[in-house]
This record gives structure tokens, sequence and C-alpha cells, in this order.
């Protein structure tokens, strides 16, 4: 067994031309947020019955306060530096390193003061205290390693796996120990500071590179020539991302926030697990072929083909399985998320295949499409989210930002596609039979779950699941067969670059 881990092992770290080195890195960062989601899963899981929803909102309020200090200070030195042609950066990491040192001390003593002003903005004083714990985070994170984002640069995802998994786990450990012992809010708080802890020590550990306190004037101005579009874009990301969390949170309850959040955090599977696994990947690679437009073209259509085939799918399971997860796993108590739950998967579905937008943007060195349609985004969620909430409650919120992105999508394609010198008629193609198959699949899925008998069970739901699995294969082999899509070709690329 031990002989088989390490031959896996050298064919994933192999190298190779940068195709191959993006499978590989693409089966690494998937590993990575496979582990990551299942940790994650079983904490929530766990968590969810030892602690309420309105626990869950407080945390949720804590960690949208100290988001907005960070996106509205982030610096986007990391993606300049992966953006960069040269592959060794070293001469600027120090800088780096000072400046994020900077504003993770900026950020958490912004938080210490601002806590209890933020309790009293969202009516719930216990979270106070928790944003004041939390807000030590971006402090820790600014203190770590910088050479972590080589990691990234050089597709070296393996070296990452040890860096997030290990971290994550013992978020889970700490998490789970501290709310069985005191039923109480702040096993999250505390499971999410020791993780940043853990993943500080383990940057120097995995990485050789040693940072000192030296700062160069020009280096920082580089970097910010390009990381001022991502720090115009972080911002309208938060608004647009989280801003109907923090909505929700002040027009609503910290359990609505609750059932709001962990509804998107499910539903969003799609996007925040395959996607971005995807597009973390991409980013990357598109930069070393930034010069050539075919490649650039090809790569693109690719990634896209490989979103639809697995976001679609997602999406619609979700939809379809929603009340017997809800109910099996997390409890009854949970049961108000349900409807939520089903409209944010729309929303991941839409995000499956927008969300490489940003790697081909930022690749050619223009992040200010993305800053541009981030910014479109935010004007229309500010503009209708309240009469939305007000008339149709949390699931108007919902429907706003699926109808959203619905507006703003066509347009980033249409961007995406001038870019890669593209045909609108290539991306319909490529979208049409998941799109069709999932839907189809979704429909059979239902339809099969008025025919289960008895409560919600761990076993009605894994017979759905691999109900929907088998439909959906079946329904893309059948379309492989009679169109050529090109299902089998991708799995030959995979395996080749194994």
């Amino acid at each position: 067994m031990l002989d088989l881990l390490r031959s896996v092992y050298e064919r994933l770290t192999a190298g190779g031309s940068t195709a191959e080195q993006a499978v590989q890195s693409g089966i690494w960062v998937a590993t990575i947020n496979v582990g990551d989601r299942v940790l994650q899963l079983l904490k929530v899981v766990i968590l969810a019955r030892l602690l309420s929803p309105e626990a869950f909102g407080l945390l949720g309020i804590a960690l949208l306060a100290i988001a907005a200090l960070r996106q509205f200070s982030k610096l986007g030195f990391d993606e300049a530096l992966i953006q960069h042609e040269e592959d060794d950066v070293d001469e600027y990491l120090n800088t780096a390193w000072v400046l994020k040192i900077i504003r993770g001390s900026v950020i958490a003593l912004t938080a210490f003061l601002a806590a209890p002003r933020l309790a009293i903005f969202f009516g719930e004083a216990q979270a106070g205290p928790l944003i004041r714990v939390i807000g030590f985070s971006p402090l820790i994170l600014g203190l770590q390693n910088p050479a972590v984002m080589y990691f990234q640069k050089n597709l070296n995802f393996h070296r990452e796996f040890f860096y997030q998994v290990g971290g994550r786990f013992i978020d889970l450990t700490v998490a789970v120990t501290i709310a069985f012992v005191f039923r109480s809010v702040w096993a999250l708080a505390i499971g999410i500071v020791s993780m940043n802890l853990v993943k500080f020590v383990l940057s120097y550990v995995i990485h050789e590179y040693r940072p000192s306190i030296e700062f160069n004037l020009e280096f920082g101005k580089e970097m910010f020539g390009f990381g001022k579009w991502m720090f115009a874009s972080s911002i309208l990301v938060f608004l647009y991302n989280q801003g109907d969390d923090a909505f929700v949170g002040w027009f609503f309850t910290a359990a609505s926030l609750g059932f709001y959040q962990l509804a998107y955090r499910f539903s969003n599977a799609p996007a925040t697990e395959v996607t971005h696994v995807i597009s973390r990947v991409a980013f990357p690679a598109f930069s070393k072929v930034q010069d050539d437009t075919k490649s650039l073209r090809t790569g693109y259509y690719r990634v896209l083909k490989l979103t639809s085939l697995i976001g679609f799918p997602m999406a619609a399971g979700i939809i379809a399985v929603a009340p017997q997860f809800v109910n099996a796993v997390l409890g009854n108590q949970w049961g108000p998320m349900i409807p939520l739950m089903q409209v944010l998967s729309l929303w991941g579905g839409l995000r499956a295949i927008g969300a490489n937008f940003g790697a081909v943007f930022n690749a050619v060195g223009r992040p200010d499409y993305n800053t541009k349609l981030q910014a479109l985004k935010a004007l229309l969620v500010v503009i209708l989210i309240y009469p939305a909430a007000n008339n149709f409650g949390i699931l108007g919120v919902a429907a706003i930002i699926v109808g959203n992105t619905l507006v703003v999508q066509p347009i980033a394609f249409y961007f995406a596609l001038d870019i890669i010198d593209g045909r609108a008629t290539d991306v319909i193609h490529i979208i049409l039979y998941p799109l069709i198959c999932s839907a189809a699949m979704a429909g059979l899925v239902l339809l099969a779950d008025r025919t289960l008998v008895g409560a919600p069970s761990m076993l009605n739901l894994v017979l759905l699941i691999a109900t929907g699995v088998a439909i959906y294969v079946s329904a893309m082999l059948i379309v492989e067969e009679v169109t050529s899509y090109g299902v089998t070709s991708i799995y030959a690329n995979l395996r080749n670059s194994i």
C-alpha cells in the first residue's frame, strides 16, 4: 500500500507540459478541497446537532465583520506575483511580507476597537467579543511565510495540501471538542483561530524561504499597480457576495443569518468546491500562455466544458435532494433553510460556468474587467435587495442574487470571448448538453423522492444521490454517442496527465 501511495505521489508531482502540470495540480487542488469540505462538513453536521442556528448566526456576524475589514484592505500582491512572467520573484517577497503584517495589525486593531459598535449595528451584543477574538486571524496570516504564493504560481499544490488540510483538521478537532464540553458558540471561533495558528506554523515548515524585514518602494508600487484592481474588485466582491449576508443579519435575525449562510455553504458546492478548484489552477496556467491567443482559447474552452459537466449536475442534484439532506443530516430545526438552499443552488450552477472569467482577465493583465463587472453586480444588489426582502422575506434576497447573475454573466462572457477570440456559438454548444441532462436528472430524482416511503433518512439520501449520478452519467454517454461532445477525450486527457 505504501509503495502504491508513493507511486501515485510521484506521478502527481512529475511535472511535464503546462497542460499536464495543470491537470496534476487540478487533482491536488481537488484533493485539497475534498479534504477541506469533508472536514468542514463533519464539523457542521456535528455542531448543528450541538449548537443552535443562532450560534451559527452569531459566528456569521463576526466573520462578516472581519471579512469586510480584510476585503476593504486587500493588497492583491499574491495575485500580482503569480501573474508576473518571471518564475523567481523572491526579491519581492520581503516587501510583500512587511505590508501584509502592517495590514493584519491594522485589521486586528480596528476589529478590537469597532467590535462593540458592530455588535450594536447587528443587534447582537454577544457578537462583540467574537469579533475581537477572530480579528486576530488576519494578523496571524499576515505573519505567515509569504512564499506560500509559490504553491499556486509554480503549480505545486501538493505542498498546499498539507498546509490547507492540516489547518482544517485542527479547526475540526478544536471546535468539536469545545462544543461537546461547553455547548457554546466559542467552539466555532476558537476553532478558526487555532486553524490559522497551525497554518502559520506550517507555512514555515513546508517552504524553505525565510523572510526578513525589508521594504522596497519600487517593488511595492509595481505590485500595487496590479493589485489596485484586485483591491477594488475585492471590495465589490464583498458587497456582492457577502453584502447579502450583512443585510440578512441586519434586517432579520441571527437565526435567519444562520439559515442563510448554511444554505449558501451547501448549495454553492458547484462553485465553491469544484469550480474553485479549477479556477485556482486556471489562473497560473492561463498566465503561462497569456501571449498565445489560440492556446488561451483552447484552455478556456476545456475549462468551461469541465466546469459545465461537473457544476450543472451538482447544482441540479442539490435542488433535488435538499429536503432529504437537511432533515436527515442536520435535523428538523434546520428545515427553514430548504427553500433557500434550492434557490441558491441555481446561483451555484451559474457561478460554476462563470468562475473562470477572472482567471482569463487576470492572466492577460486586465483585472479591471472583473472590477467593472463586480461594480455592476453590487449596484444591482444595492438597488433591489431592500424591496425584495421587505416584500418576499429572506427568500427574496436569495432570488435577487440569482437574478443578478443572470443579468451580468452574459456581459462577462462577451469580454472573455473578445480576449480569447472566441464565439458565442462555441459557448452555447459547450454548456447546452450538460444543462439539459442535469435538468432531466433533477426532475427524475424529484419524482423518485416522492416514491420513497418513511421519514427522511441517510439511506433515502444515498439512494437519491446514486439515482441522480446514474441518470446523469447515462444521459451524457448517450450525448457522447450521438454528438461526439468530448466527454471521453476529457477523461483521456486526465488519465494521460496523471
